[in-house]
């Protein structure tokens, strides 16, 4: 038996495994379909391929999560949620809005080295 861990990887690199529990972050318009200058119809449906392999890995449970706002590409952005998602039945969706941790209470990150 596998110890109880974390493993954080690409979707690429998950091609083939399974896990209990899955996380595909970054369900935005932009990163998920990623998308670099002018649309291109055949990247988008290898992107959706794609998506399709990470949320087949999931045995028990699947969260697909998006951010109200990043800093993408060098600036705070709201990026409209992924066109992957009108596809999902939205009986399936449970949406949670939490609030950001204002910058004064944020923790400071150790340093490790």
């Amino acid at each position: 038996r596998r110890a109880d861990c974390v493993s954080l990887m690409t979707i690429h690199a998950a091609k083939g495994l399974e896990f209990p529990i899955v996380f595909i972050v970054g369900m935005e318009d932009g990163i998920v379909p990623l998308a670099f200058g002018a649309p291109d119809t055949e990247q988008a449906e290898e992107e959706r391929r794609l998506l399709y392999v990470g949320m087949t890995r999931a045995q028990d449970c699947l969260s697909l999560t998006r951010a109200a706002a990043r800093s993408w590409r060098g600036t705070r952005q709201t990026l409209p949620p992924s066109p992957f998602l009108d596809r999902l039945d939205k009986a399936l969706f449970t949406t949670s809005a939490g609030s950001p941790v204002p910058p004064s209470r944020r923790r400071k990150q150790f340093e490790l080295f």
